[in-house]
């Protein structure tokens, strides 16, 4: 079998060499694309055939007039910008060479995977156009393209094949359990909930020695060698950094006051107080995740999402936000002052424990956070968005339409889902998911030859069928 891994900057593309030569191990071909110059010189080092994307881009050029054109009516496109919108390095350029950059992409991608002709691609979930762009021609060519997300099942991995949204089973997975199954599934909520930890790490803006290394090495890297690299900007590391600093200190005096619970701990909390208006939990979602800006960009107004919910609930009841783990710093201070003012909405400490939030909450609603399933967990009603991954089974009161909102916020105070439909969903969800853990929630070696043996398992089951007599490597790593 023979994969090609598109990688952006050097841990990605450092994790996924070890991934690779794990598979090499196995008598699988590897080959790599990467963004970064520095990285696929050292995946050459260590043996791979590499290529640096900028490079070949510069090599294929724009080709001729019509090549826009092309590229939309073969790849099935409304329009290139349709590729380009999220990619943050286009961000401050013109419309004119954002469409260059994008028809670029392509022609290198095809050429890289028309020369590699990979079984299987693997590319990270993201904005950037190189990811998009994979995705498009590599299923085009007839690859199977695996996309990594993270879940929070026992085995953590979930993976899409020629898409990177989608529901998490097949409705037809959710079915009857035996007691074994029943006695499984049970053990995994009870572990979870109990644990009560969060599934994300907390981001801290804080300097250390190795940020400073980091950024050092940032630097010496963007001058030497990778000058036309778009998305290493050591300058905006030390912007952005700053803004977050002074937005995380002034967002501090809009949160509640009081000794409000955090991840681990179990002290009182004003929101389980006596006579406490209770509350509908709404997490807030990362304000650049890809989901938002690719896939639902619809939700990505969440001030608006959240008056609508504040508006449409009952007198007596609040909206209780919290900033995701990864957005700390980084939500427009008015958004959350203008929020924080509204009479039903409480805004806490970011450092609150959802689960304890998960608790104490009527309902939860959510855009597609992760949090609506580990609310499941609790017997909560749950009110999505966004159409997340476990919206459609049942489970959740899903709104398509956010002009429903207004009956389907009062409706979820009273909707408890079906005890028996909530195990056999997470039972199908647990049974769907595979070994390991995406990259930048675990790099370790051990992590790569986990990844390693899911990815060759996947791409063996949905491996298109080869001409008659080509060479078959069966799956070694899994045994």
């Amino acid at each position: 079998m023979r994969f090609l891994f598109t990688t952006l900057q050097f841990v990605e593309s450092d994790f996924y060499g070890r991934v690779g030569d794990r598979l090499r191990q196995g008598g699988h071909e590897v080959a790599h694309v990467t963004f970064s110059r520095l990285a696929a010189g050292a995946l050459r080092r260590w043996g791979f055939r590499a290529f640096c994307l900028p490079d070949v881009m510069g090599e294929v050029g724009e080709g001729a007039a019509g090549e826009v054109e092309r590229i939309e009516r073969r790849y099935r496109l409304p329009s290139l910008r349709d590729v380009y919108r999220c990619d943050p390095a286009v961000r401050r350029t013109g419309e004119g060479a954002a469409v260059s950059r994008t028809v670029r992409h392509f022609r290198a991608l095809e050429r890289v995977i028309d020369e590699v002709v990979p079984d299987a691609i693997v590319p990270e979930v993201g904005r950037e156009t190189m990811r998009e762009a994979a995705l498009r021609v590599g299923t085009d060519r007839g690859a199977r393209v695996l996309f990594l997300v993270n879940s929070p099942f026992p085995r953590p991995l979930r993976l899409y094949v020629d898409t990177y949204d989608g529901p998490i089973v097949a409705p037809e997975e959710v079915r009857p359990l035996s007691d074994a199954e029943r006695d499984e599934v049970e053990q995994f909520i009870a572990r979870f909930t109990d644990r009560a930890k969060p599934i994300l790490s907390y981001r801290r803006t804080f300097v250390t020695p190795a940020k400073l290394r980091d950024f050092v090495r940032h630097v010496a890297v963007r001058h030497v060698h990778e000058r036309d690299n778009d998305y290493l900007r050591p300058s905006s590391f030390v912007a952005n950094y700053g803004r977050q600093k002074l937005r995380e200190a002034a967002a501090r005096r809009l949160y509640e006051p009081g000794p409000l619970a955090r991840p681990g701990e179990r002290q009182p909390s004003p929101l389980a107080g006596p006579g406490e208006r209770p509350f509908v939990y709404f997490p807030l979602h990362v304000t650049d995740d890809y989901k938002i800006e690719r896939i639902i960009p619809h939700c990505a107004d969440q001030e608006y999402l959240i008056r609508q919910v504040a508006d449409s609930l009952p007198q007596g009841y609040d909206v209780v936000l919290k900033e995701h783990p990864h957005s700390l710093g980084r939500n427009p201070l008015g958004m959350l002052r203008r929020l924080a003012a509204l009479s039903n909405v409480r805004l806490v400490d970011p450092y609150t424990s959802s689960h304890e939030l998960m608790r104490r909450a009527v309902a939860v609603t959510v855009i597609s956070s992760t949090v609506g399933l580990e609310a499941l967990l609790y017997g909560k009603g749950v009110l999505t968005m966004g159409r997340p991954y476990y919206a459609g089974y049942g489970v959740t009161v899903d709104v398509e339409s956010f002009r429903d909102l207004r009956s389907a916020v009062p409706a979820v105070l009273d909707f408890r889902p079906d005890p028996e439909r909530v195990l056999a969903f997470l039972h199908a969800c647990m049974r769907s998911t595979y070994e390991g853990e995406v990259v930048w929630q675990d790099d370790s070696d051990a992590n790569a030859a986990s990844v390693a043996a899911t990815l060759e398992r996947v791409a063996w089951e949905h491996l298109p069928r080869r001409p008659e007599g080509a060479r078959r490597v069966e799956p070694v790593l899994a045994r």
